[in-house]
C-alpha cells in the first residue's frame, strides 16, 4: 500500500490512499479500510444517509484524509492524522484525553458540558479550536485525528493491551481512560456524531437535522431457575429475600405442582416489562454445572415451557454462554449449538455471563453464526464502555473489517448498581436516569440487564419497577431490522 492508487475497503466503497498501514501491536493495524470505517461510524451518527455517504470520495495520504462531496458545488471535510510521536505513545500503551471545544454544543446533553472529550489523541493540540470550524464556505476543518479515536473507542483497543485483569480475567473499569477521565457517563462517540451533525449545517445550510428517539433494550440473564432443586436455594428464599412463600413454591416444583420462584420470576418481571409497553429478552445457559454455573438443562419441559410462552407474548429468547466459554470457542460452540436445538433456527444473540469479554469474543461469536452481543459493559460500574449508546458493527483488527454481528454495548446491570456500586434506589436512578437522558439526546439504544432472580428481592424489584415507570413510551429496540446502514449487507 506504499504507492497512489484505488482500493475497496470492507464497507464496499473506493478510497484513494498512499499510506501504510499503521501498527499499534501485534494484528492491530490502523489501515485505510479501518479509517473508512471509523468516518462511516461518524456519518451515520450525524444522521448522513447510507447512500449520501458512499458517493462521498475519500482520499488519504500520511497527514490526513480528505472527504470530497460533489453535491453540485464541490465541498471539502478534511481531518489530520496523528502524529508518529503520537502513534509510537499508542503503540507503547502511552495515551491521554483531549477536551475540545465542539462548534456549536448538541442540544439535549445538558447545560455544563461544553467540550467534547477525544482520547488516544496528542494533548498538544490546540485546546481552545473547535473540534470542527469552517476554513471558507465549502470546506470543514477536524482539529484532531477523530477518526482515530472513534476506530479505538469503538473497537475496544484499550482493552487488547497488556492490562491487569480482576479474579474473573475481566478488564477492569478503573483502568480505562474513560475513568482516569472521569467521562463514564457520556457516550462521547455519539456526541461527535452530533458535533458533525451541526457541522454539516455549515458546510450545507439545507443540511435538515435528524429526529432522534429514545429506543431500549431490556434482558434478563437466566443464570438461576431453581432447576435442579437445591434446598440451598430454598433456605435462601426463606430467609435472605424474606420471601417464605417462594421457598414453599421451590419445594412444591420438586412435587411437579409449581414452578421453582426463580423460573416463575421470568414470567413476573416479563409481565412487568410490557405493563409499561416493553419487551424482555432472556438469555439462556446451557452449560454443564460449575461453582460458577447452575447447569440447568434448557430441554427441560418447564424450561421449554417457558420459552414457549416467552414466544406468545412476544418476548425473545436469547444464548448465555457459561464462565468456561470465555476465550474457548469450542465450548462457545457447543453451547450455542444446544441452545439453537432448543429455540429452532432463527438469528439469536446474547450475552456473555458473567461479562467475561475482550474484543477476540466477537470473532468466536461471528463464528457461532450470533447474531448480536449485547456483553460490552462493565460488571462494577454503569455507563458507556465503548464509548456509544448506538449499536454497530465492531471493527476486528485481526481480519481488516467490521464484524458480522452488532454490538448493542450494555449500559445498566442490576448487581453493578446496587451491588458494586452499593447505591440505595433514588441514588440508582438517578444515575440510571442521566444515562436515559444521554441515550435520548443520541438517539440510541439504552439497555439494560435486571437478573430474573433479583426480581425476587424487594430491593431489586422495587428499583426495576420504578425504572420502569421512567422508560414508558421508549420504543423496543428490534435488532431484526437494524441493518446498521453502513454494514457490509
Amino acid at each position: 500500500m506504499g504507492t497512489l492508487g484505488q482500493q475497496r475497503t470492507a464497507l464496499g466503497s473506493p478510497v484513494r490512499v498512499v499510506e501504510n498501514p499503521i501498527h499499534l501491536g501485534a494484528n492491530v493495524r490502523i489501515t485505510p479500510q479501518a479509517r473508512y470505517y471509523a468516518l462511516a461510524e461518524l456519518s451515520r451518527r450525524a444522521g448522513v444517509p447510507a447512500d449520501f455517504f458512499r458517493s462521498w470520495k475519500v482520499s488519504m495520504t500520511r497527514e490526513k484524509t480528505v472527504i470530497e462531496i460533489s453535491n453540485g458545488t464541490s465541498k471539502f471535510i478534511s481531518f489530520p492524522h496523528a502524529s508518529a510521536t503520537q502513534l509510537k505513545n499508542l503503540a507503547a500503551g502511552q495515551f491521554s484525553y483531549l477536551l475540545v471545544p465542539s462548534m456549536t454544543y448538541p442540544d439535549g446533553l445538558g447545560a455544563g458540558v461544553p467540550n467534547c472529550v477525544i482520547p488516544f489523541v496528542e494533548t498538544t493540540a490546540a485546546r481552545l479550536s473547535p473540534l470542527f470550524h469552517l476554513e471558507n464556505p465549502n470546506h470543514l476543518e477536524c482539529t484532531v485525528d477523530l477518526p482515530l479515536s472513534i476506530l479505538l473507542t469503538l473497537s475496544r483497543w484499550e482493552e487488547l493491551l497488556d492490562t491487569p485483569r480482576d479474579a474473573h480475567g475481566r478488564f477492569q473499569a478503573k483502568n480505562s481512560i474513560a475513568a482516569s477521565g472521569g467521562f463514564f457517563d457520556r457516550p462521547i462517540v455519539d456526541e461527535y456524531g452530533l458535533a458533525f451533525e451541526h457541522a454539516m449545517q455549515l458546510l450545507y445550510p439545507s443540511w435538515k437535522k435528524t429526529e432522534r428517539k429514545l429506543r431500549v433494550k431490556i434482558s434478563h440473564d437466566a443464570d438461576h431457575i431453581g432447576i435442579p432443586f437445591r434446598w440451598k436455594t430454598a433456605v435462601r428464599h426463606a430467609v435472605l429475600s424474606h420471601a417464605p412463600l417462594n421457598s414453599i413454591r421451590d419445594v412444591m416444583s420438586v412435587l411437579g405442582r409449581s414452578d421453582p420462584s426463580e423460573l416463575k420470576s421470568i414470567r413476573d418481571i416479563t409481565l412487568a416489562s410490557i405493563k409499561h409497553g416493553l419487551s424482555s429478552a432472556v438469555y439462556w445457559k446451557a452449560g454443564p454445572p460449575g461453582p460458577t454455573d447452575s447447569g440447568y438443562d434448557p430441554h427441560h419441559k418447564k424450561v421449554r415451557a417457558m420459552m414457549d410462552w416467552l414466544r406468545e407474548m412476544g418476548a425473545e429468547s436469547g444464548v448465555h454462554p457459561g464462565y468456561a466459554t470465555f476465550r474457548s470457542p469450542e465450548k462457545l460452540r457447543r453451547e450455542v449449538m444446544v441452545l439453537k436445538g432448543v429455540l429452532g433456527d432463527q438469528p439469536i444473540g446474547g450475552r456473555q455471563h458473567y461479562l467475561r469479554w475482550c474484543p477476540e469474543t466477537w470473532i468466536d461469536w461471528e463464528n457461532c453464526g450470533l447474531a448480536y452481543d449485547s456483553s460490552v459493559g462493565f460488571a462494577e460500574t454503569v455507563g458507556f464502555r465503548a464509548g456509544t449508546c448506538v449499536p454497530y458493527r465492531p471493527w476486528l483488527f485481526a481480519l481488516n473489517r467490521q464484524a458480522d454481528l452488532i454490538e448493542i454495548p450494555l449500559l445498566v446491570m442490576d448487581r453493578a448498581l446496587i451491588a458494586y456500586m452499593g447505591l440505595p434506589k433514588d441514588q440508582a436512578l438517578h444515575e440510571v436516569m442521566k444515562l436515559v437522558t444521554r441515550c435520548r439526546a443520541a438517539g440510541g439504544v439504552f439497555t439494560v440487564l435486571w437478573h430474573n432472580n433479583t426480581f425476587l428481592e424487594s430491593n431489586y424489584r422495587e428499583t426495576y419497577l420504578d425504572l420502569l415507570k421512567h422508560l414508558e413510551g421508549g420504543d423496543t429496540y428490534d435488532w431484526h431490522s437494524d441493518s446498521t446502514p453502513y454494514s457490509q449487507q
